[in-house]
């Protein structure tokens, strides 16, 4: 994960924020025309797809995954999830292999 976060730190796609736990990194995943933009932690996009940590690829993100919330564990896709939009745009920008 830490080669993706690299290229989405580069492609100005990262920024520092503070939460309950301190001071983390988001990602931003949408930016809107208002200037606003909606955004997910670091620590929260492990939870999904922590699974895959050593392998971030583009299509290895775009598969099934296994994660636990509190005590229930749940097995969904990235397009599930809410996330596929993303990982199709990071690939078509060179991010995602």
């Amino acid at each position: 994960m830490k080669q993706l976060y690299l290229s989405l730190k580069k492609a100005g796609l990262m920024f520092k924020g503070h939460t309950e736990q301190g001071e983390v990194d988001f990602i931003i995943l949408e930016t809107y025309e208002n200037g606003t933009s909606t955004s997910v932690d670091i620590n929260t996009l492990e939870v999904f797809f922590g699974d895959i940590e050593g392998n971030p690829t583009y299509k290895a993100l775009s598969g099934s995954h296994t994660f636990k919330l509190e005590d229930t564990q749940y097995t969904r896709t990235a397009e599930e999830m809410g996330y596929q939009k993303y990982f199709d745009q990071w690939k078509k920008q060179g991010l995602l292999n």
